[in-house]
């Protein structure tokens, strides 16, 4: 009986996972930023050489780093984090409980 089951839905189950496979790779491709880390360091180079100005440079600089602002919000809304706007800017507190612990002893350094 099961054997038949099989069978049976084998063509659903193949098609199953090739959709979720698609859907993976898209996913993948989606919140790929090495293509960007890749075009940053080509436009460094380009800079080094000569190639293109300073202007230049910052200008598409400027580009490449507000698509990778992007795709990192890509990845936190699919992981259920707050986006990079939502989560405002850093602080530098240490809430309360965190378990973050800080001792300063002056005596242990020299200073001079």
């Amino acid at each position: 009986m099961f054997f038949i089951d099989d069978l049976l839905f084998a063509p659903i189950s193949g098609f199953q996972f090739v959709l979720r496979t698609l859907a993976k790779v898209a996913e993948e491709q989606y919140t790929d930023d090495a293509p960007l880390k890749e075009r940053l360091l080509e436009l460094q180079l380009l800079l080094d050489n000569g190639e293109i100005s300073e202007a230049q440079y910052v200008e598409e600089e400027a580009a490449i780093f507000r698509e990778l602002r992007e795709i990192e919000n890509r990845k936190r809304e699919m992981a259920g984090a707050p986006t990079l706007e939502e989560r405002g800017p850093l602080t530098g507190r240490v809430a309360e409980g965190s378990g973050a612990e800080i001792t300063f002893n002056p005596d242990e350094h020299n200073y001079e």
